[in-house]
Order: structure tokens, then sequence, then C-alpha cells
């Protein structure tokens, strides 16, 4: 199974679009090689709160933009750049850790991942004027406190981003990495945390992710599949019994869309996987493929997993 943090450190040829096609449509790529950040800032200011976050993605998610983001958080003091030197400074953490497992890694890679915590904390944690700008930095907050093994400050950091937007698919999203057994929590807290999500489409996203990131936790057992589809049968029926979300760039849909096709696959149902996988186009985050060595930013790999068969059948 790959390391829970592998894709953040890829082949930077393979990076994908983290904007899902946002940032072009606003060509935000010419608009940060030029040091436009001003008309940048203008575009973000009437993006709708999902797409703001998909902005900042495209943005921070990377090391295309490093140096313009240097110059830009240096010289600017506003909403924006504390929310983008705050998502910047996060990505930059995670960097600095490696993909390794917490006993491999070095001194130097330790203090980083700290260092760089800390300054995403102070940007993010800050005050912010306006609404989505506060809503934004508290949901990518909880990953910050969650890599600071900070439990109720991210706790906190997600009551206060979905008390702006009680759809920020970021704040669930990254409170679910943060309950998950991977990092701070185990099964049983993520089973209540999901259940006690209110909103349909949100809760029906984390289940995807939950019966996949399962699957990936006993991947490497002997039989896997069948203890898999044994113990979670119940929860796959009942899903896979609710309306589809309908595919389209949103972060809620490309993640429960992304995650219910690697469902299929689990399922021996390779039809199903790839027409999901043809609607998406391009729309592939990191996971859940990096848990099973995918890399999802290649078009030669997606090509190939889209040709290879699916699972047999539990």
């Amino acid at each position: 199974m790959f390391s829970f943090l592998s894709s953040l450190f890829s082949d930077k040829n393979n990076e994908r679009d983290l904007s899902f096609g946002l940032n072009a449509r606003y060509s935000i790529p010419a608009l940060i090689q030029q040091q436009q950040w001003q008309q940048v800032e203008t575009i973000a200011h009437g993006l709708t709160s999902d797409e703001l976050s998909r902005l900042v993605d495209g943005i921070c998610l990377t090391d295309r933009y490093n140096k313009n983001i240097q110059l830009f958080i240096r010289s600017a003091d506003t909403d924006f750049s504390h929310l983008v030197a705050g998502a910047w400074y996060l990505y930059q953490a995670w960097q600095a850790r490696t993909g390794k497992w917490a006993e491999d890694l070095s001194k130097s890679e330790v203090e980083g991942f700290f260092h760089y915590l800390q300054l995403a904390r102070l940007q993010l944690g800050g005050s912010f004027e306006q609404d989505a700008y506060r809503c934004e930095a508290r949901a990518r907050l909880v990953r910050t406190e969650m890599g600071l093994s900070e439990p109720d400050k991210a706790i906190k950091a997600f009551q206060q981003s979905i008390a702006l937007d009680d759809s920020k698919f970021w704040a669930y999203h990254h409170v679910f990495k943060l309950v998950s057994p991977k990092w701070l929590g185990d099964k049983n807290e993520l089973v209540a945390y999901i259940e006690s999500v209110e909103k349909e489409d949100i809760q029906y996203a984390l289940w995807l992710m939950y019966l996949v990131e399962m699957y990936s936790d006993i991947e490497e057992e002997e039989n896997a599949p069948k203890r898999w589809y044994t113990e979670h049968s119940p929860l796959i029926q009942k899903i896979l019994t609710q309306p589809k979300l309908p595919v389209d760039s949103s972060l809620v849909s490309v993640y429960a869309n992304n995650n219910l096709a690697y469902l299929y696959h689990l399922l021996g149902e390779k039809e199903e996987r790839n027409t999901i996988l043809n609607q998406l186009v391009d729309r592939f985050p990191p996971y859940p493929w990096a848990y099973f060595g995918i890399e999802s930013g290649s078009d030669a790999e997606m090509r190939k997993f889209r040709q290879s068969a699916a699972y047999r059948q539990p």
C-alpha cells in the first residue's frame, strides 16, 4: 500500500490541475506569471465558496508558482494574500515532511514540517474581514492542526468554517482525514463522524471515501477483498442504491465520483467503473488513486487503469 502522503511528492510533470479547469477559464496562470495578483484577487472575490477552494488549490498545491507566490506574500497584506500564504505554507509543510513513514523521517524533515505548519497556522488562523476567506482559511486550518497533532484545535477550526458555509467540502474532508485510522482517529470515530454529517451529498461522498480507504488499509492482507466485502456489504449495498451525484467540477462531486469509480473496480464492475472515469475526463485528484500506486496526474497511468480488468467480484 502506498504511503498516506505519497501523492504529494510525485513527478511534477504529472501534476494535475487541481482547480479542475477553473483557473484556465479565468486565465489565472498567465495573471500569476505577470504578477497581476490584484486581478486574481478580484476574480477570487466573485467566486462561489467551492470555486474559491479550487482556485486556491490550483495556485498553491503545486510548485509551479513558488517564486510568484513568494513575491506576492512578501509585498501584499490583504485577506487574499494571507489565505494564499497559509495554503502555500501548508503545502510546503507536507513537501518538507516527504512521503516517508514517521519513524523514517530525518531531523531536518521533521523540523521543516513543523516550521511550515507554524507559518500556516499564523496565516490561516488570523483575522479575516471577509467571511469567504475566513471560511476557506479555517477549513485549511483543520489540516494544519492535524499535522500539529492538535485535534481539538482542528475541530474548532472546522466548526468555525462550517458556521460560515455548512457545505464547505474541504472542512468536512479534512476532518475525515483527521479522525481516520491513518492519522489521529480510529474506525469507530470515523464512522460516528460520517453519521453526524447532515449534508446528504457530503455524507454520501464521505461514505464512498470510507469504503475505499477501509480497503486500502487491509489491501496487502490475505483474502483482503473477501474480508472487506463481508464486513462492509450492507453499507456497500446501501450506498449503491442511492442516487449518484452528477459529474461536475465541484469538490464533492469530484471526490464522490472518483471514489465511486474505485468502488466499482473493487466490486468487479469494469463497465460501471469506466463509465464514471470517462465522464470525469481528467478531474482526478491524488486520492484515492495514490493509495493503490496510481499516479492520477498521468494520462498514461489513468488510461492503463481504464484498460485493466476490475477485481473479481467478492
